[in-house]
């Protein structure tokens, strides 16, 4: 196998084929990795990246730990929706969610490691999630949102079947399974949303964190963490954080719960915090760490470990009681995909990793002490992407304000000649608060490697707002949205024209989500670029406010909603600049986007049509915020890369 510094065997310099469209919607995606309590295997999840029947599939894979040990092999049949793999506590059995009996529907399943067929543990079947055993291996418990009821199935098939809003709301229940007897019941409280959950190191209590209503919004606000007895019954309150408390977890005495939350005024868990269950406030483990932590776990009885972001890499730390942080695997470069598994004793974990020229593996740490072990490839799952016509990758840095140094990622067109200028693109990402990693940018959504296999030069910036520089810099554009990180992008634009990459005649601009509105934004403040492409964009904050589900991420950009003050909304966006717009813009959308309305991408396309501006607005049937079906990222990515290709040649 492999180390993190062994070359790749095919350079991205060397003579190769341009990405095809089908290879990027075509490759299969690992995901979930899970460590066996002794160490020894690690599962995961194999998904391809899109759909071609009505339902997704999936397979659950096995991986030994040992080098020497034998190759990845598929566990489970993968004909039907197999995921969520997790380990019994004595690592002889695996419980995970398909929907092998009814497709579309998940359930509960237990298989043993040495073979036999899965069975299944849990009468009801739906939208499942987050299987976890007990500690003591005597239980299971599974997140189940309420189903619809006969009267409501009979009511639409009779057509009687009016919607009111917000009301008879579908919760999601926490129900416990006896593994002996396979009783099932519920036990989180009724009326609650559960958001997250977590066992006690004993198995008689659950730490659960719930909200109100299942509405997504209610999670920018404050939350409830309780404790229930794992039979049920009363909770009792411990805190109210602002919003979720991600990655839920127990300290090893079962006397405080661990949990990232947010460091400031936006609403992303940037830090780790510790609360007592005996009452007080909250605790921030990690306040001077420099970047935003992605997960955080219990490891071997007295650490905790996480995974983060400092700047475009992911690090893995290790937290001691005392506070003190350890980087793990200092020589890493790349984008590790959480969750992060960690064997009973700390000594062992897995990830899934990746980088701007190698697909996402299994990768883990070596059989001896993590602190000084480089990772280790585990798996080679998509040889053939890896061997097209990719391009390099740099990690850039420049300043845009005075003081802000600015990060990003810059993927350099296959062959690249020093001296060049290469048509040049820009691509936002989504957030605001996000980022751009080390990344394998060759999806529908993740458009950089497709460009730079056919000759162009790809800036993925990370401007004021996104993550991995720490709270204060996430935070940087609270009342000043479009402001600093347009600044920050058109900076990084300017140092790539003035290094001799960028061609200044031949530039264009894009995004996905946020990354829409930026580009909205953009083609409203300057006809510097010659194209533009807006997936899922917002060009309106007022009218995105009302047709969004998550209204109230917009406090953590604005002093209040639009409601109260509309112009600082209205100033920002795209829409109250439009008649300066002069850039062809292809417009994207899901017709069945819930978190940005197709009828954003609508009030775009009519004003610039309106305009004369040359545009085309391509909706998808049945695609959400994120596209699922194979011949939907088929087009899409087809219809990004032509359009560049139209408007900047190549």
């Amino acid at each position: 196998m492999a180390t993190e510094t062994t070359p790749h065997p095919h350079s991205p310099t060397e003579p190769g084929q341009p990405l095809t469209f089908e290879q990027v919607v075509s490759w299969q995606r690992p995901s979930d990795v899970q460590l066996s309590p002794d160490g020894s295997w690690v599962a995961f999840v194999l998904k391809p990246l899109s759909k071609t029947d009505e339902h997704p599939t999936g397979a659950i894979w096995l991986v030994p730990f040992a080098t020497d040990a034998g190759e990845a092999r598929q566990f489970t049949g993968g004909q039907w929706l197999d995921e969520a793999p997790r380990w019994s506590p004595d690592g002889t059995r695996l419980a995970f969610l398909s929907d092998r009996a009814e497709r579309g529907k998940m359930s509960l399943y237990v298989v043993p490691l040495d073979g036999g067929e899965a069975q299944r543990f849990f009468d009801e079947q739906g939208e499942l999630s987050d299987p976890i055993w007990s500690p003591d291996g005597r239980f299971i418990s599974v997140l189940f949102t309420e189903p619809e009821t006969e009267e409501e199935k009979k009511r639409k098939e009779e057509r009687d079947d009016v919607h009111v809003w917000d009301s008879d709301y579908k919760y999601r229940r926490l129900w416990v399974i006896d593994v002996a007897s396979r009783e099932a019941k519920v036990v989180s409280p009724g009326q609650r949303h559960v958001q997250e959950y977590a066992w006690s190191p004993d198995s008689a209590k659950i730490a659960i964190n719930t909200t109100a209503t299942p509405r997504i919004d209610d999670g920018f606000y404050p939350t409830d963490v309780s404790i229930i007895s794992r039979d049920g019954g009363a909770s009792s309150p411990v805190f109210e954080p602002q919003g979720v408390a991600a990655s839920l977890t127990w300290s090893t005495d079962g006397a405080s719960l661990v949990y990232r939350g947010p460091a400031g005024r936006v609403m992303h868990s940037d830090y780790v915090y510790s609360v007592p269950l005996s009452g007080g406030q909250p605790t921030c483990l990690t306040p001077d760490f420099p970047g935003t932590v992605e997960d955080v776990r219990s490891g071997d009885g007295a650490n905790l470990y996480f995974v983060a972001y400092e700047g475009v890499d992911s690090t893995i730390c290790r937290l001691d009681p005392s506070g003190a942080c350890t980087r793990l695997f200092s020589t890493s470069r790349g984008r590790i995909s959480t969750p992060l598994a960690i064997s009973a004793d700390g000594q062992r974990l897995a990830v899934i990793r990746e980088d701007a020229t190698h697909a996402p593996n299994v990768w883990s740490s070596g059989p001896s002490d993590i602190s000084h072990e480089s990772l280790i490839q585990r798996t080679n799952l998509n040889p053939e992407i890896e061997a097209a016509a990719l391009g390099q990758a740099e990690v850039v840095r420049w300043t845009s304000d005075p003081g802000v140094e600015v990060e990003g990622v810059l993927i350099k067109p296959h062959g690249y000649i020093e001296g060049r200028c290469y048509p040049f693109v820009v691509q936002v990402h989504g957030g605001p608060t996000g980022l751009w990693s080390n990344q394998f940018a060759a999806t529908w959504h993740d458009w950089a490697q497709s460009l730079a296999s056919r000759g162009f030069a790809v800036l993925m910036p990370n401007p004021r707002g996104s993550t991995g520089r720490g709270p204060e810099y996430s935070n940087a554009i609270f009342g000043d949205v479009g402001g600093g990180e347009y600044r920050d992008m058109m900076t990084g634009v300017d140092a790539m024209i003035e290094r001799g990459i960028a061609d200044p005649e031949r530039l264009g601009v894009g995004g996905w989500s946020w990354g829409g509105y930026m580009t909205a934004w953009t083609v409203s403040q300057t006809d510097r670029f010659k194209v533009a492409v807006m997936g899922a964009g917002l060009p309106n904050l007022i009218s995105d406010n009302s047709l969004g589900d998550i209204p109230s991420a917009n406090l953590s950009y604005f002093e209040t909603t639009p409601y109260h003050d509309p112009e600082p909304y209205f100033e920002r966006s795209a829409i109250r600049h439009i008649r300066n717009a002069k850039t062809p813009t292809l417009i994207l959308h899901g017709e069945a986007d819930d978190r940005v309305s197709p009828a954003e991408g609508r009030e775009m396309y009519i004003a610039l049509r309106t305009l004369g501006v040359e545009t085309q607005f391509v909706t998808y049937p049945r695609e959400r915020h994120s596209f699922i079906e194979r011949k939907h990222q088929l087009d899409l990515i087809r219809r990004v890369v032509e359009w560049y290709e139209r408007f900047l040649g190549a």
